[in-house]
């Protein structure tokens, strides 16, 4: 039988290659389609950067449009504590001294009316539209206005019912007025969310005069000079909390190359753990007909030379009583050689299975490997094998399964006798060593090369030295062996190597108490 490969299958089995087919045909659009995939990206990042400097732009754009508002809504604001006599008159100094002692008192320099309908309209609507946003939105008319002096700003009010009613003129006194109504607008109204955007407005001259957090390295990337006449020669300038706009479309296309390339990974890795099992099943597949097979001959041989001795002694063919006794001899050693084929079968069927028990109780192990040896001394010497046995008379008692543990010895000899080729001695020892029994069988047989000494173990497997597979077997003594040592907290360990025999331990641990 073949050893089961752990690596990628040649392809020389035609199912194989069918197998690679099929993954490949899997593999293959996975691959260009993440192709495609990792070529997009640079254009979608192109994308995402030209949007994201767009909504900055947009922001600032509604911010100046919402800043201009909140100057309009001021200037609502005062005219509504002027009067509308005194606005009619425009005077300035009447205006401040209307406005001392409110929380606009000096911030305009300008607050007049022009009017174009009675004065009773512009009172209410004076009146009622005050601080209103919405409102104040349906009274900004696109009716064409009469130019006022240069740095004036101009509202335009219109009644509900859509009539022009006159033209409210106002200009911001300092540069503190400025900077009220920028930190009120900026710290009451302006939209941030998650605190996200960091922006600052600046005087013409680039002097800040608010910011929503410190920029010491006055990386902007976004900037906008406003030009409504209440807000003009002021300066925004925004940018990205946290990072930079091109950090940030760099940090998702990373992410998103990194994504891909997790997938594909995963992919590749789960089609080349599939292509592996499927290829071992089948290689396992072959195996277990193989090893059917090689069960197969190795029942015929004992059963066709115990049918044929027998039906000898049957018809009384037999020369003389010492040919008898030989044939006797031969039908019993053939018997054992089946006995023990069979129990390694049941037992790796109940393996197999999940019902293999075994019934511990405490053994003198002594005992175990004398009858074991005593049962099999007469065909072993029959063999022309020099036998040689090292068992203390006194060893501690162990919790096993006596069965087991013989049939476990009974493997390991077989194993030496069936592997042994011109030196022909088999050694048997012992002994009792920190806290543990070790059990060993040495041969000088053919050996085993290093990188097979765990494989040996595996069920089915059989070397693939030639030496080996002309000796017929089935593959499973040594993996029983495996198994009922570590069903016993124990363990089995190989020294060999290539003519120069080897040597089986089996550890088996002393439970105190």
């Amino acid at each position: 039988m073949e050893p089961i490969p752990n690596g990628p299958a040649t392809g020389s089995d035609p199912k194989n290659r069918l197998i690679a087919l099929f993954l490949g045909a899997v593999l293959l659009p996975s691959v260009a389609l993440s192709v495609l995939s990792f070529n997009s990206i640079p254009k979608h990042a192109d994308a995402l950067r030209t949007a994201l400097f767009k909504q900055a732009e947009r922001i600032l754009y509604y911010a100046e449009k919402d800043l201009e508002m909140k100057a309009q809504s001021w200037a609502l604001e005062a005219a509504r504590v002027v009067g509308t006599d005194r606005l009619l008159i425009g005077d300035a100094a009447e205006v401040k001294a209307a406005l001392k002692g409110s929380k606009l008192d000096g911030m305009f320099d300008v607050l007049r009316l022009e009017a174009s309908s009675p004065v009773a309209g512009l009172a209410a609507v004076l009146e009622t539209r005050q601080r209103d946003r919405d409102i104040l939105r349906d009274a900004l008319s696109s009716w064409d206005l009469p130019s006022g002096p240069e740095g004036e700003d101009s509202l335009p009010l219109t009644a509900p019912g859509g009539e022009k009613i006159g033209v409210l003129r106002f200009k911001f006194g300092c540069e503190e007025a400025h900077k009220q109504l920028v930190r009120s607008f900026f710290e009451k109204d302006f939209q941030n969310p998650d605190n996200a955007w960091v922006v600052r407005v600046s005087e013409a001259d680039g002097t800040p005069i608010f910011e929503t957090a410190s920029t010491p390295d006055d990386r902007f990337e976004v900037k906008r000079l406003m030009a409504a006449p209440s807000v003009r020669g002021l300066r925004l300038y925004m940018r990205y909390k946290e990072r930079t706009i091109d950090e940030d479309v760099k940090r998702w296309a990373m992410g998103k190359m990194a994504l891909i390339g997790f997938i594909d990974l995963m992919l590749a890795g789960g089609l080349f753990l599939v292509y592996g099992n499927v290829r071992r099943e089948m290689r396992l597949s072959r195996l277990k007909s193989d090893f059917v097979a090689n069960v197969s001959h190795e029942l015929k041989t004992p059963l066709a030379l115990i049918r044929l001795f027998a039906e000898t002694l049957e018809l009384g063919r037999v020369p003389s009583g010492e040919k008898a006794q030989q044939y006797y001899r031969v039908i019993n050693k053939e018997s054992q050689r089946l006995t023990q084929l069979i129990n390694n079968i049941l037992d790796f069927s109940r393996i197999e299975a999940g019902r293999k028990e075994y019934r511990m109780a405490p053994t003198d192990v002594t005992r175990v490997v004398r009858e074991v040896v005593d049962a099999y001394r007469f065909q072993i010497e029959q063999q022309g094998f020099e036998l040689s046995v090292d068992v203390p008379a006194e060893l501690p008692e162990l919790e096993v399964d006596q069965e087991a543990l013989g049939q476990a010895v009974i493997n390991l000899l077989n194993n030496a006798i069936k592997y042994s080729r011109d030196q022909k001695k088999i050694r048997i020892a012992v002994k009792a060593e920190d806290g543990r029994v070790q059990i060993q069988v040495a041969d000088q047989g053919i050996g085993i090369e290093k990188a097979e000494h765990k494989k040996i173990f595996e069920k089915f497997y059989r070397a693939s030295d030639s030496l080996v597979h002309d000796t017929k077997g089935s593959g499973l003594g040594l993996s029983l062996v495996s198994h009922i040592a570590e069903a016993h907290g124990g363990s089995v360990e190989v020294e060999s190597a290539p003519g120069a025999g080897s040597t089986f331990t089996l550890f088996l641990p002393v439970r105190n108490g």
